[in-house]
């Protein structure tokens, strides 16, 4: 039983514009959702709709936790019913003195791998980036694709440098069926791992494209538009799940165990990735397959409202808990 419910909105800068084929991100607005219990414990959840992705806007989402903050029902889908589940786990999690992560699944890895994100324009910088990341211990690589027309240079370009990378592709939805299937078989002697979204029309036009390349396709922005209970009929390779965009957290976590899913960022404050890290972490118990997770983002804030994971040798630390671990220094 809660007895004080807060909503904080926050803004946070990005240090650099993230250039994606959905548009230019320069600053992310957010709602952390403060949920106290009737004991005087604390829990932390987000909501971080984007402009580009498929759901309601930053008002709408307010509204919806505005109502529940007001004694309403709690939301029932996307972001806000994310920072709301978030929450509720955290102080679930701390109730037993274990983290998020150990309440799902005990034997959770102190860290998680993660990808180095890329999106320089010029294949030279890009391929520079790609360098340094393999130096500080990146073995996953995703490059944002659709943003350019010299995009199978830029693929190519770091391939060369990262002979031995596990490279991944995103294209947010940028290009029409024709396309993509001409960029896919450009690509596809570089050993791709997947590539996300590279059409719009949701998994149904997915589904039918796959067939039509040689390179694994994965949904990230289609899952939004599905019920996360329905999310193992997708009939494609991959899922990349944003915990913070589409709930359904413990119901992710079985996912993954019948499943290829690849767990990501919504672009979030720390209390987002910590909650998502948890999520990866928790599919890692019993499962050394788990593909390296979309959680490096946090570096890209001037600030954060918390400190984010520690990043080592392409490595993501899980915050320890009890709870999610991250406790928000409002501004």
């Amino acid at each position: 039983m809660t007895s004080r419910i807060r909503i904080h909105p926050v803004e946070l800068e990005l240090a650099q514009p993230l250039v994606t084929g959905a548009g230019t991100t320069r600053r992310r607005e957010v709602l952390l959702v403060e949920v106290v219990d009737v004991d005087g414990t604390t829990g932390w959840g987000e909501a971080a709709p984007l402009p580009s992705w498929p759901g309601p806007d930053l008002a709408t989402v307010r509204h919806q936790l505005d109502t529940w903050a007001s004694g309403g029902e709690p939301p029932v889908g996307g972001a806000a019913k994310a920072a709301v589940e978030m929450a509720l786990l955290d102080i679930e999690a701390q109730r037993a003195g274990v983290s998020v992560a150990n309440l799902f699944a005990n034997g959770a890895p102190p860290s998680v791998p993660v990808n180095a994100l890329l999106d320089h324009l010029d294949p030279n910088d890009l391929g520079h980036a790609a360098s340094l990341a393999i130096a500080e211990g990146f073995a996953v690589l995703k490059i944002k694709v659709g943003t350019t027309r010299n995009d199978v240079d830029r693929v190519r370009a770091v391939r060369s440098v990262a002979p031995n990378a596990v490279i991944r592709l995103d294209a947010n939805r940028a290009w029409t069926e024709p396309q993509a299937v001409e960029f896919c078989a450009a690509v596809e002697s570089l050993d791709i791992e997947f590539i996300e979204e590279p059409i719009g029309g949701g998994v149904d036009a997915l589904a039918a494209l796959q067939p039509k390349v040689g390179i694994d396709i994965g949904a990230d922005e289609s899952l939004a538009e599905i019920a996360t209970a329905d999310l193992e009929a997708v009939d494609l390779p991959v899922l990349v799940v944003k915990p913070s965009a589409l709930g359904g957290f413990r119901s992710l976590v079985a996912l993954g165990q019948q499943r290829r899913i690849v767990v990501t960022s919504f672009l979030e404050s720390a209390v987002g990735v910590a909650a998502a890290s948890h999520v990866a972490a928790a599919l890692h118990v019993g499962n050394p397959e788990q593909p390296g997770s979309g959680l490096a983002t946090s570096s890209r804030f001037v600030a954060d409202i918390a400190p984010g994971g520690v990043l080592e040798r392409g490595m993501l630390r899980v915050p320890v808990g009890p709870g999610l671990g991250v406790v928000p220094v409002l501004p």
